[in-house]
């Protein structure tokens, strides 16, 4: 998934959930719940991100497929990315990071 930085280990977001992890004694106590949501957030909808542009490039080929399956597909897969870069932005601003 080159959009989100999966494809190789080079990419700023490959394996980032270990990294965001590794950072868990920087995040003040009041935050933690928060901080661990929006990990959580970040993986999940990054995840579905990956398998929903994935379907997309298979939804004119498969039976009752066509380019509005393709749409349908590559709009939820907008949804996640736009999720993942959210629960990104919540832990950057818990660990008071700058972009």
């Amino acid at each position: 998934m080159d959009y989100l930085g999966f494809k190789s280990t080079n990419d700023p977001l490959f394996k980032a959930e270990t990294t965001m992890l590794r950072l868990k004694n920087a995040v003040p106590g009041d935050r933690e719940v928060d901080f661990y949501d929006a990990v959580d957030a970040y993986s999940q909808n990054a995840e579905e991100a990956s398998s929903m542009a994935f379907v997309s490039s298979w939804g004119e080929a498969n039976p009752g497929g066509g380019k509005d399956r393709v749409r349908l597909f590559l709009e939820r897969s907008k949804k996640n990315v736009v999720a993942s870069r959210d629960a990104l932005r919540t832990v950057m601003d818990i660990l008071d990071l700058k972009p």
